[in-house]
């Protein structure tokens, strides 16, 4: 009887066994919970109702631009008087020279940072990316006096800058001295400054106009053989890519001379002031100061050379959006 019991609980083990493992799993499945139907409804569906729902950022219809394409918008605070202190002076070649160093010249370094000691002017404007005629690729345009420069830029819908405006673009919000790389150091290799006559003596161009030799006193015309040869050193607009201020205006420094109203000037027609109304800034292709805030106001309305162009400016108010 023992062995009996035995065999028939193994036999009902084996067919329960086989019995579960053949029987297919109930289709039935419960309805989900309330708390389960909010949760999952929460998933998707907004928290908020579509009036008091934030419309996502890349939603949001773009502001229309405050200056044109072709143009920057300088914002910032302009500082009438600041201290600027030159460690030492260099040559044309960028080496250090002996003495203390002296803003009336090349400075090859400056004390970092420069510091405002009156109260700042607040400055809004648009200005040309790069110099006159604005075209990125392009020479700018040389011989050009403050009379043409007014009239050039009034064609266009804009204006002359002022020498804040144009200060300010090329300091950039942190007082840099020069418009260029770090703000504080001379560099000939970001843009076009420093250069010597003998750069462009192997070139085709230059001789092929039969010249002995560089001599900037005679370039008398826009084009004779001097100004054309001296036409060689400039760079074409934006080609020296870190050659940009902070705000992003490119070639203040070097290249050409740009004409800026100098507010507190006075007209020089026939005969210099010293102060006149026709201030150039940036310096040109040769050893000068080539920084952020030196003017030359020495030149009057009708003077222009080989070294003369511009930028223009135009007001953000005046900009039709």
């Amino acid at each position: 009887m023992r062995f009996h019991y035995g065999l028939i609980a193994f036999t009902s083990s084996l067919i329960t066994t086989f019995a579960c493992s053949r029987i297919p799993a109930p289709t039935h499945t419960r309805e989900p919970t309330s708390f389960e139907r909010d949760v999952k409804a929460s998933d998707t569906a907004p928290a908020c109702s579509d009036a008091a729902c934030p419309v996502p950022v890349e939603q949001l219809p773009l502001a229309p631009p405050r200056c044109p394409a072709d143009m920057v918008e300088i914002d910032g605070e302009y500082c009438p008087n600041e201290r600027i202190v030159c460690l030492y002076n260099t040559d044309s070649n960028g080496k250090r020279l002996k003495g203390k160093g002296s803003l009336d010249k090349a400075c090859g370094e400056y004390q970092s940072p420069s510091v405002c000691l009156s109260k700042t002017q607040h400055i809004d404007v648009c200005m040309d990316r790069y110099e006159w005629p604005n075209h990125k690729g392009q020479v700018p345009q040389d011989w050009m006096t403050y009379f043409d420069a007014k009239k050039a830029t009034a064609a266009v819908g804009k204006r002359l800058c002022t020498a804040k405006e144009w200060t300010l673009a090329a300091e950039g919000p942190n007082m840099h001295p020069l418009p260029y790389g770090d703000g504080y150091h001379r560099d000939k290799s970001i843009c076009n400054f420093d250069r010597h006559y003998t750069d462009i003596y192997g070139l085709p161009a230059y001789q092929a106009l039969h010249l002995k030799g560089i001599d900037v006193f005679h370039a008398k015309r826009p084009n004779d053989p001097m100004s054309k040869a001296i036409r060689l050193f400039l760079e074409p607009s934006g080609s020296e890519p870190g050659c940009h201020s902070d705000f992003g205006v490119y070639d203040m420094s070097g290249n050409v001379d740009e004409f800026v109203v100098n507010e507190g000037g006075s007209t020089c027609i026939r005969k210099s002031t010293g102060n006149c109304i026709s201030g150039l800034m940036g310096g040109h292709q040769w050893h000068v100061r080539n920084a952020s805030r030196p003017i030359t106001t020495a030149h009057g309305e009708g003077f222009g050379w080989y070294e003369t162009s511009t930028r223009g400016c135009r007001d953000v108010a005046t900009v039709k959006e």
